[in-house]
């Protein structure tokens, strides 16, 4: 993993001969490669295969879902939670999303397992 300067150079020179990027593009995916093999543990390489992945590209920024998170079932990302019922969206819901997608319109209970939704039960 390149931390040094010197190091760094090579890296970004050869990110940009192989990707036939211009320099200050191929320094900025270097440093975001850097920081996800950092934070992640892994190597240098693992990162840089894992950053090039098509899947792994952003398709919206203002959901961050990546291409590899599309749902068959609707014309988008992430942004269409409440729109499309599709599987894909319940799979990368934040847990907060989640449980409003799921709560009840007049309780507020969870309508998944039912046994948070006392509609009915009072009578």
């Amino acid at each position: 993993m390149p931390r040094e300067n010197r190091a760094l150079t090579r890296a970004v020179r050869a990110r940009a001969a192989q990707r036939d990027l211009p320099y200050q593009q191929a320094r900025e995916e270097v440093l975001v490669i850097r920081n996800r093999a950092g934070q992640d543990g892994v190597t240098f390489a693992e990162a840089e295969a894992e950053f090039d992945d098509p899947l792994n590209q952003l398709l919206c920024e203002k959901c961050s879902w990546t291409v590899g998170m599309v749902c068959p079932e609707c014309p988008g990302c992430g942004c269409y939670n409440f729109v499309c019922s599709g599987w894909r969206h319940h799979e990368y819901m934040h847990e907060d999303d989640l449980a409003d997608f799921h709560a009840c319109d007049d309780c507020g209970g969870d309508t998944r397992n039912g046994y948070d939704c006392r509609c009915g039960w009072d009578e």
